[in-house]
C-alpha cells in the first residue's frame, strides 16, 4: 500500500476520533459538512484540540472557516483549531490570509501490519478509564482532565490495552478500529516505569488484536518523544499534522 492511501486512512481515523471526543464530552456536539469534521466543546473552551475542526479533505477547510469561526464563538470557545496535513501548501496559505497560525505540529505515521515486526503479545483490556488515568499520571494533569475526556465514552468502539509494572497499570494504549485501519492514540507510560520497553508491549498487544479483527494498517499521530518508538516498530513518517489556531 502506498503512503497516499496511508494518508487517507490516518486522516479519515483522525476525524471518526475526533468525532467521538467531541460527541461525547459533556455537552459537546460534532458538526460533519463536506470534506470536513469539527468537534464543539463548551466545557473546555481552551482546549483547541477539542475544539477543532479535521478537514479529512484538506482543500475543503477553507470553505467552511467563517461558519466555525462563528459557531465556536457562540458556543464561548476561546481557542480553536484546524488540523492540516502540511503537504497541503495552497490551503496553509488560505489559512494564513484567514489570520490563522500554526501552534503545534506533529508527525503522522502509519504501516501495513504485515510489514511490522511480528508479534503474539497476547492483549491485556483496558477500560477507558484506566487508559485516561495513566494518561493524566504521565502528563502530569492533576486535575484529572483526560479522565473526564474519556469516561463518558462509549464502551466497545474504542479499545484500551495495558502493561503492568509491579501490580498496577503502567503503560496504556487505544484504539479505534475503522475501514480496515487501527487508529493509535493515548499511548503513554507513568513516569516511575519508563524505558523499560513497556510501550513498545502496549504497542506489540495493540497490532496483535488489531491484526486479529481484520485490521490491514495502522495510523497514529506521533509525538516528538514517541516517534523513535513507532520507527523502531516499524511505522513511517505520512506528513507533518499542523493545528492551526485563531485566537482572539
Amino acid at each position: 500500500m502506498d503512503d497516499g492511501a496511508l494518508l487517507t486512512r490516518l486522516w479519515d481515523g483522525f476525524g471518526r476520533l475526533q468525532a467521538l471526543l467531541g460527541g461525547h464530552a459533556g455537552p459537546g456536539h460534532v458538526i460533519e459538512r463536506d470534506g470536513i469534521v469539527a468537534s464543539i466543546v463548551p466545557g473546555a473552551p481552551d482546549s483547541p484540540t477539542l475544539n477543532a475542526v479535521v478537514p479529512v479533505q484538506p482543500e475543503a477547510a477553507p470553505d467552511h472557516l467563517e461558519e466555525m469561526s462563528a459557531r465556536y464563538k457562540d458556543a464561548g470557545i476561546r481557542r480553536w483549531g484546524v488540523w492540516l496535513d502540511d503537504h497541503a501548501s495552497l490551503v496553509a496559505q488560505q489559512l494564513t490570509r484567514a489570520g490563522m497560525v500554526i501552534t503545534t505540529a506533529s508527525p503522522g505515521m502509519g504501516a501495513v501490519i504485515d510489514d511490522l515486526e511480528a508479534t503474539d503479545e497476547e492483549p491485556n483490556p483496558a477500560d477507558l478509564t484506566t487508559v485516561a488515568r495513566v494518561n493524566d499520571l504521565a502528563y502530569g494533569n492533576y486535575d484529572g482532565r483526560l479522565e473526564r475526556t474519556l469516561a463518558p465514552l462509549p464502551n466497545g468502539i474504542l479499545r484500551g490495552y495495558r502493561v503492568d509494572h509491579q501490580g498496577k497499570p503502567a503503560a496504556v494504549a487505544l484504539a479505534l478500529h475503522h475501514a480496515d485501519d487501527c487508529g493509535v492514540s493515548f499511548v503513554a507510560t507513568i513516569p516511575k516505569a519508563r524505558r523499560r520497553g513497556l510501550a513498545s508491549a502496549v504497542m506489540r498487544q495493540t497490532l496483535t488484536a488489531a491484526k486479529r479483527n481484520g485490521c490491514t494498517t495502522t495510523t497514529l499521530q506521533a509525538t516528538d518523544v514517541g516517534e523513535k518508538l513507532y520507527a523502531n516498530l516499524g511505522y513511517r513518517q505520512l506528513c507533518m499534522m499542523q493545528l492551526w489556531e485563531r485566537r482572539p
